[in-house]
């Protein structure tokens, strides 16, 4: 893992999507199922920026988990709309973290999630974030 620089206070990590037609339904919407996973692209992209590469964790024997997701539908997705996914830090504690999510369609807001990750070891136990990670994560703002 690398030591990357603390970015600055209040920032939000944004990941563009482009929906595709494999990710909507007979009627063009997007399945429910695939925010979740825009939201999980995005997160990697997240993480590795701020230097968790692949194999990073395995590196240092630790296991991110997802340990609680809330979510809520205000609208939907169609096909080929250019959707936005924001991310934000709302707490960042020694071994978990809670992320805050928007996914947007322009000014728009269709999905909204609180999502709650612990870093484990080997054996599932958990365990301290690498405190360049969590200071990162601290820093950033959350999603409106």
């Amino acid at each position: 893992m690398s030591s990357e620089p603390l970015r600055a206070e209040g920032w939000l990590h944004r990941y563009p999507v482009t929906v595709q037609f494999d990710e909507v339904d007979q009627y063009g919407i997007v399945h429910h199922t695939r925010y979740l996973i825009y939201m999980e692209r995005a997160r990697v992209a997240l993480l590795g920026e701020l230097g968790m590469r692949p194999g990073g964790l395995v590196d240092t024997q630790l296991g991110l988990i997802v340990a609680s997701i809330d979510t809520r539908f205000k609208s939907s997705g169609r096909f080929l709309d250019q959707l936005t996914v924001e991310q934000g830090c709302r707490n960042a504690g020694a071994s978990r973290v809670q992320l805050s999510y928007a996914i947007r369609r322009g000014g728009e807001l269709l999905v909204t999630t609180e999502m709650v990750l612990a870093f484990v070891d080997q054996q599932g136990r958990p365990c301290r974030a690498p405190a360049t990670i969590r200071e990162n994560l601290k820093r950033m703002g959350v999603p409106e």
